[in-house]
């Protein structure tokens, strides 16, 4: 029998709005304006619009949510434009916190403007704006540009990025250029000028062909990005020089192929990710990255995505000798590939980090020769480090064959107050117990510098 026919259905009540309620249970509608409100704002825009044919009380009530998104997906363009319109038109008194917008802009940059001015007048805080299908230098309205409420700008414009000659963002504090592209010396100056409390800032894919110097003068930067990875490979005879002052620079990230000359001055940049992508190893390449690393000689944590590290520091071997001491230095990262732990790159950058506690190789290291002579560090004196400071050492992806092995040898051998080894296997290792077991075996035999040394295999 089924239970749930025997239960008391309680009657349908219609209310005023055309809503029903069960029994004496009160509905969303019975809620002041100001509640459903607030419920619909914590809607996606998509959705919290729909709400709007609900009942008649709800038509507009979506129209005073605080945060605005407005992706195309597989719409068309023109029910994008009357839907953003009508947002903008419709809306009532109350201010927008958050806009996010991905527009083809096409024929409708003044359309786009005015969105735009609209948003500001809003006293917006957090604007997101993604516009493409436009070739034409596109001009940011000048009440953007001096917006007094503006705390988060994220612009993508693939395009010349033309900027009034007037820029105070008085508020903002996290900026993001994404594949703009800057038209001249002046107003680009202009632009990094006009942000005086700015914390975060970030370059993805930008073209700086057009410039020949700028200067970035952010007192409270924290956290600067800057990837260039998928940037088209085009230098010609102009390289761009970007001096950073930034005394209160805490985070630094660069990836790409080096087309800029980076210059961070007065910086005491604690921790820092650098991936370098250079197939050349050009001199001219070779000097950037001396001057890059240079201005992260106070790291206290370096993290190298070493895909052609080596290729571009050797572009120059004379600067291999005046690598830039790490005196901060006390957890080293290498990653994106595997080590030769006879690189001479790695050598120089061990024999200058004194104090370096921590050292990791993410991607694992190897040495394919056997020439280390009595188990010493190869060619060149023992870094300072492996007798003073380094504590641990982390080795990832470890499959276990003799090159590995080799390299596991010589670091245990000469870290002589090394506590901790952390080993942690390739997944193709996952379920092999016995291969696993034998392995441990062999780690753990291998002659220690440091008696006190724990070596963990996972």
């Amino acid at each position: 029998m089924d239970v749930s026919s025997q239960m008391e259905r309680p009657k349908k009540q219609k209310l005023g709005g055309g809503e029903e309620m069960v029994g004496q249970r009160k509905g969303l509608s019975d809620l002041p304006d100001v509640v459903i409100a607030k419920i619909i704002s914590s809607l996606p825009t998509k959705e919290a619009i729909r709400t709007s044919i609900l009942s008649k009380r709800w038509e507009y009530l979506w129209t005073s949510i605080p945060n605005l998104e407005f992706y195309p997906g597989n719409a068309k363009r023109s029910l994008l434009v009357n839907v953003v319109d009508r947002a903008l038109l419709l809306r009532g008194p109350s201010d927008i916190k958050q806009f996010r917008l991905r527009f083809p802009v096409l024929g409708d940059a003044s359309r786009v403007h005015a969105w735009i001015s609209a948003i500001v007048r809003r006293n917006v805080e957090d604007l997101s704006i993604e516009l493409d299908s436009h070739k034409e230098p596109f001009s940011l309205p000048h009440s953007l540009l001096t917006s007094a409420t503006l705390k988060v700008l994220n612009l993508y414009l693939p395009c010349s990025f033309k900027v009034p000659s007037t820029i105070c963002f008085s508020s903002l504090r996290e900026l993001s250029l994404c594949s703009v592209v800057f038209s001249d010396d002046y107003s680009t100056q202009q632009l990094f000028s006009g942000c005086p409390v700015l914390e975060n800032l970030s370059f993805s894919e930008c073209n700086w062909e057009n410039i020949k110097f700028v200067s970035i003068c952010a007192p409270k930067l924290l956290r600067l990005s800057i990837d260039e990875s998928e940037l088209p490979i085009s230098r010609g005879s102009n390289v761009c020089q970007i001096m950073v002052f930034g005394v209160s620079l805490a985070y630094f990230y660069y990836s790409g192929q080096l087309l800029n000359d980076y210059c961070l001055c007065n910086s005491s940049v604690h921790e820092a990710h650098i991936s370098i992508d250079d197939t050349k190893g050009s001199r001219l390449n070779s000097y950037l990255l001396h001057k890059l690393l240079r201005g992260l000689s106070t790291v206290k944590s370096l993290t190298i995505f070493h895909q052609n590290l080596e290729v571009a520091l050797t572009g120059a071997s004379e600067l291999l000798a005046q690598m830039p001491m790490f005196n901060d230095l006390t957890t080293l990262i290498f990653d994106g590939r595997v080590i030769e732990l006879d690189s001479i790159v790695l050598l120089r950058i061990l024999q200058n980090c004194p104090c370096l506690r921590d050292l990791s190789f993410h991607e694992g290291v190897r040495l394919c020769s056997d020439d280390a002579k009595d188990d010493g560090m190869l060619d060149i004196p023992l870094p300072p480090c492996f007798s003073t400071s380094l504590k641990e050492i982390g080795v990832s992806e470890f499959c276990g064959n003799q090159n590995e092995l080799r390299a596991l040898r010589i670091l245990l051998k000469n870290a002589i107050v090394l506590e901790n080894m952390f080993v942690s296997y390739r997944g193709t290792l996952e379920g092999n117990t016995e291969k696993k077991r034998d392995l441990n075996k062999q780690i753990s035999d291998l002659p220690k510098g440091s008696q006190s040394c724990e070596i963990d295999c996972d």
